[in-house]
């Protein structure tokens, strides 16, 4: 059973960005129209979020993934050389060209930074704080977070900026032994809560919560009516070749 906290009070306007199953999420259209610029906090090798964001506004997005390199992509082709992989491959290497020409400005993607605090191995960590001031202090701000687990590392920053945000889209990482840390973010990030979504990559964790939940929030949602369908119409499975991960919430 998951906290009252985590369930939206209702249907919100929603929108899927993304490509189909893992790394797509609903977010509130309104949102998007009302945004000044994107920071994308991780990427991988998966940025049809950002495509997606910037053909319905073009506006500038901001992107931190230290794992991102030239040298992640190629490894990844040399990969699929050596297995004789020559659907991946072609894959592979069409995916690293799209990707060099959507962040073509250098001063956009920041593959050099980590998001957070501290250090570690060379990585050079960027604060809550320097990724709003790169932006000139954008006044409307959407966060998109997946950082598999650091997230909970740079909450407290979120809600210190919270002003400067429209929208925010974070997955959850380990979700069924953090429950009160996300309750508390809940609580203090003044943004309403619009939709939620269980990640079935991960399966259950304890108490029989998902592991792994997306969370999508909004400063201005629209609001449809009051009766909230989990899924949601424009979800879909993460896992595409796994059942989905049933949500149920305390009274």
């Amino acid at each position: 059973m998951l906290p009252k906290k985590f369930k939206p009070d209702g249907l919100y306007d929603l929108v899927r960005l993304g490509k189909n199953n893992d790394g797509g999420y609903l977010v509130c259209k309104n949102s998007i129209e009302v945004s000044d610029c994107l920071i994308s906090f991780g990427i991988n090798d998966d940025f049809s979020f950002e495509e997606n964001f910037k053909n319905k506004k073009n506006i500038p997005i901001f992107a931190y993934d230290s794992t991102s390199t030239n040298i992640f992509f190629l490894k990844k082709i040399l990969i699929n050389i050596l297995k004789i992989k020559l659907k991946n491959l072609f894959k592979s290497i069409y995916n690293f060209i799209k990707f060099k020409i959507f962040f073509n400005n250098k001063s956009n993607f920041f593959f050099k930074n980590k998001i957070g605090k501290g250090g570690d191995g060379g990585s050079v960590y960027i604060s809550i704080e320097e990724a709003i001031k790169k932006t000139n202090n954008a006044k409307s701000i959407f966060f998109k977070i997946d950082i598999e687990g650091s997230e909970y590392r740079i909450l407290d920053d979120i809600i210190k900026y919270r002003d400067h945000l429209s929208a925010i889209t974070i997955e959850f990482h380990d979700a069924d032994i953090h429950q009160d840390k996300i309750v508390k973010f809940i609580n203090n990030i003044n943004l309403t809560l619009v939709h939620i979504h269980a990640n079935n990559y991960s399966g259950y964790g304890n108490y029989n919560v998902p592991a792994a939940l997306e969370f999508s929030f909004s400063k201005n949602p629209k609001m449809l009516n009051r009766n909230l369908s989990l899924p949601h119409l424009f979800d879909q499975k993460n896992n595409p070749d796994s059942p989905d991960l049933e949500l149920s919430f305390i009274k």
